[in-house]
Formats: C-alpha cells, structure tokens, sequence
C-alpha cells in the first residue's frame, strides 16, 4: 500500500514537473487584426524575436485580419489574461469601436494598453494627373463641377477617417471608394481611378519622391523628416486637421499587473536596441509611450473620435 501511495504521489510530481515545462516554453502569441505583409504584420515580425530574446520565450506572430481589425480584436480580447497573448494594433482600434453598432467586444473595457510603440504622421496625396498643387486647390477642386473621390481600406479605418476629417473641414463632399488593403488603393490611385487617399507618410513616401503621387499636407503640426518638403496642415491653412496613427501592444483586461509590468520592460528594451530603433524610425515611427502614457493617448482617443464619428454619422453596415 505504501508503495503504491509512494508510485502515485511520484507521478503527480512528473505530472505536475511536466506541465510546469510546458507552461514555460509555451509561445507568447502576438495577433495582428490585419492581414500578413501589412505595416503592423510587418512591425511584429520586426518586434518579434527581440521580445523572445527578452521574455525568454518564443513569440510568433498570427494574423487574424477582417472588418477592419475587428475580428483579431475579439480573439485577443477574449483570450485568457494571463501574458500569453498580445494584440498589435493601430488607431483603428479607437475608430472601429466608434463606427460599429454591434461590436462583439468592448474596445475600451475588454483590453488593456502596455506599450506604445509609437505614432506615425499622417497625409494627404494626389495623383499628378489630377492637376493640383495645395491642399487649397484641392478642396477648391472639390467644390466645384468635378466631384472628387479617395480611396480607403474601408469603412471606420484611419484612411476612411483621415479624408472624412478634410471633407468636414472644408464643409465639402467627396465620394468613398473602400479597398480591401491599402495597396490595392494606391494602385488605383496611381492608375486614375482614385483621385487622393489620406494614409501613413511611409506609406506614401517612396511614391512621392519619385513623382508618381504628390503630397499636400502633412496632418501633424510638424512637418515629416522623410518628407520635409511637404507642408503641414495649418500651413496648408486647415489647423484642424491633426491626426497620427499609433501602433501599440495591448493585452486582455484583468491581465496581473505584474505580468503587464514585465511585458512592458520588455517591449520597451526591445525598441531601445539600435537595429530595432533604427527599422522603427524608417517605418516613420515616433513618441513611444509606456503603460501610462499609452492610457492616456487612447483615452484622449476615444474621448475625440467617438463623439466626432457619432456626429458625422459614419457607420459600417
């Protein structure tokens, strides 16, 4: 009898030795909301081994892109809150949760932030054919005979949002052409089909500089360092339109606060290192932030744009 009670006690041990071993080399798991070869898929994979480096562990990156970041939001916002699994997102976070009547999770309640990576300049261009030279030109362009249109990646996204900003601002109306991404956008952009599109400065600025788009304006109150030509927006003369796009890492609401704590180091060392500073500030990044500093960006957020998106009526079907 004792051995047995010896042999079973042993074994939960194992059990117990084994389960332990697995919990530890289990991967951290960063889901990005868009779809692979995006500019966050590609901030993750350029984050991704660093944080492995840094938390001990392996992290892989998986992409659970549609509705506009909806869908790899609600897997992160219901996943266990317990370090395991990150969600990369971008300022769409805020802008969905403002332009979705039945979303299945609570953008603001159900995640928390851990750290900023950083933010990035956004603005408006042209293709050249279109024959404008300012933002002034355009809106004028815009208000007379020749009803313009932009592309976008859809309804509620920063590209959607950022052309919406300038028709407000400039009291005018121009037709929405929504793509699945933003390439296919810019594609039809350079070809003719679309006549401006508001996104991410580098996103646009190999396109600029060879002369195949134009930009007008910067939506920042400073001008771009990889296009310093380019004005900015008050200096194109509408102080208004101000708007950047953050991509930070999130965790589940009711994540330990010493676990979020950790991860925070560790994401913060990682963009501290010279080869991932150096990436990040060619992707135009800017303005990392820790866990206070992300909260206090996203609530600015969504105290801005809810309120805005509600007045403008913009809503996905």
């Amino acid at each position: 009898m004792r051995r047995l009670k010896f042999c079973a006690v042993l074994l939960a041990c194992l059990a117990a030795s084994t389960a332990g071993a697995q919990g530890a080399n289990e991967a951290v798991k960063i889901i990005v909301p868009f779809a692979a070869g995006g500019p966050a898929d590609q901030i993750a994979r350029i984050i991704s081994n660093p944080l492995g480096t840094q938390l001990g562990k392996t992290v892989v990156v998986d992409n659970r892109g549609g509705a506009g970041g909806i869908v790899g939001g609600n897997v992160a916002a219901k996943a266990p809150a317990d370090g395991m699994t990150l969600l990369l997102s971008t300022s769409s976070l805020v802008m969905t949760a403002g332009t979705t009547p039945k979303m299945p999770y609570n953008a603001r309640k159900d995640l928390e932030p851990v750290y900023l990576l950083g933010e990035v300049q956004t603005m408006i261009a042209v293709r050249p054919s279109l024959g404008v030279n300012t933002l002034a030109e355009l809106v004028a362009k815009a208000k007379g005979s020749t009803r313009l249109n932009y592309g976008s990646t859809g309804v509620g996204g920063t590209m959607h949002i950022g052309a919406e900003l300038l028709g407000k601002a400039a009291n005018v109306s121009m037709v929405h052409i929504p793509y699945r991404g933003a390439a296919p956008a810019l594609v039809d952009l350079m070809g003719g089909t679309v006549d401006f599109v508001n996104a991410d400065v580098p996103v646009l600025r190999a396109y600029i500089r060879d002369g195949r788009l134009k930009g007008l304006a910067i939506f920042d109150t400073k001008r771009s360092p990889q296009l310093p030509d380019v004005p900015t927006s008050a200096e194109a003369g509408f102080p208004t339109l101000q708007m950047t796009n953050w991509y930070g890492v999130l965790v589940p609401a009711g994540t330990p606060a010493d676990v979020r704590q950790k991860l925070e180091t560790a994401l913060a060392a990682v963009v501290r290192q010279p080869d991932v500073a150096a990436k990040l500030a060619e992707a135009g990044f800017s303005n990392p932030r820790d866990h206070a500093g992300f909260k206090a960006r996203l609530d600015a957020d969504f105290d801005r744009w809810l309120p805005w998106l509600k007045e403008a009526n913009i809503r996905t079907e």
